[in-house]
């Protein structure tokens, strides 16, 4: 058998030293594993938002829209004075007309027959005055001789009396035969006044709106036949509270919306009693133009001074809170020591606040919001109090 070689001192020595080697590499490999797998901490980068500093105000402009109506200037529902036939309809609707042009006719055949009659009893009339007058200047002259040969003693003082009084009877026939002539002269001009009520005229500029009878009707007097809106400056009426029209004066000019236009309009009358339904006073505008829908929906603006404390900030700067409450982020003071210039980490902080007035995109608001303090004013959705942001530059 072979012998096994005996262990000496120098033969541990030399067989121990590789296997320690080994044993400590093993675990500085395991420790520096170890160190390299450890998670490193996240580096925290700080999200930049927009920011605006808050400014407090005394007083504020508001401005509120008050809804009315546009109505025309004069806007009338024409028809005759006279009971008749409608022989003749000479607009349509639509048409522009201008004053004093004929809308309409009657059938006027009637009055000009009775027109033709009173000529001739004119006419009568007339030539029974002439002979009157010739008689009476020839009884006169009858009477001055007779006044002369009477002087002389020729005549009897009976046969001047009689001749006397025949020309004073004479007289009285020409004033009756007068009379007569101005009755039938009378007469004839109401007929001229009926043949011109007969033609129906506009009374001033416009455009026909409504067209209600056709030819052949029988009408009565005072029945609407045409509804004529003129052609004018139109007008807006508007209802407003009591204390916003005592600011108004007669002569301002104030912004008046129609639908899609935008136009000024001067304010040419306050109504002195309130309306009865709305408990409003009515306030009336002269537009310029003369082409709006008369009915349309008009709606005038008005910008007032109000006296409040608070902020404006834009409303995307507000975030709903709990409770029905509303709050705002602002930028919390910079650490101890930190110069605080823009750009640098911040952490967000919350402030409750109360919308006072809302004016398009931006807020007044009041509450624990500081003056100075410089607020989010967008984006609030990612951020939420004690997350590190930064100014964005």
């Amino acid at each position: 058998m072979d012998s096994v070689p005996a262990a000496t001192p120098a033969g541990r020595f030399r067989w121990g030293r590789p296997l320690a080697a080994a044993s400590a590499a093993s675990v500085g490999l395991a420790v520096a594993l170890s160190v390299s797998l450890r998670p490193r901490p996240p580096v925290v980068r700080p999200l930049p938002v927009s920011v605006l500093t808050a400014q407090p105000v005394s007083q504020y402009f508001t401005t509120r829209a008050y809804t009315g109506e546009v109505v025309a200037g004069r806007s009338s529902s024409l028809g005759f004075e006279l009971a008749g036939t409608l022989e003749q309809v000479l607009v349509q609707e639509g048409d522009k007309v201008w004053a004093g042009q004929p809308l309409a006719r009657l059938d006027s055949r009637r009055i000009r027959a009775q027109r033709q009659q009173l000529l001739a009893q004119q006419s009568v009339a007339r030539a029974a005055v002439e002979e009157v007058r010739q008689q009476l200047i020839l009884a006169e002259l009858q009477r001055d001789r007779r006044r002369q040969l009477h002087a002389q003693g020729a005549i009897a003082r009976e046969d001047l009396d009689q001749q006397i009084h025949g020309s004073a009877a004479l007289r009285s026939r020409l004033v009756q035969a007068e009379s007569q002539v101005d009755d039938v002269s009378a007469r004839l001009l109401q007929i001229d006044v009926d043949l011109g009520r007969s033609v129906l005229l506009a009374p001033f500029a416009g455009t026909v709106s409504r067209r209600l009878l056709d030819e052949g009707v029988v009408v009565s007097g005072g029945q609407a036949l045409i509804t004529l809106v003129e052609a004018a400056p139109q007008e807006v009426r508007v209802g407003v509270p009591p204390a916003v029209a005592q600011d108004l004066r007669v002569g301002e000019n104030h912004p008046v919306q129609v639908g899609d236009r935008r136009q000024a309009g001067t304010v040419s009358a306050l109504l002195p009693e309130l309306d009865a339904a709305s408990r409003t006073v009515t306030v009336v505008l002269r537009l310029a133009a003369e082409d709006l829908p008369v009915g349309a929906t008009a709606r005038l603006s008005l910008r007032r001074s109000e006296r409040g404390e608070g902020f404006w900030l834009p409303t995307t700067a507000l975030v709903a809170a709990e409770r029905g409450l509303w709050s705002v982020y602002v930028l919390a003071p910079p650490p101890a020591g930190s110069s605080g210039a823009p750009g640098q980490a911040r952490q967000v902080a919350r402030r409750l606040v109360e919308p006072l007035h809302t004016e398009g995109d931006s807020s007044l608001v009041r509450g624990t919001l500081r003056p100075g303090e410089q607020v989010i004013a967008a984006g609030t959705h990612r951020v939420v109090p004690g997350v590190w942001v930064k100014e964005a530059i």
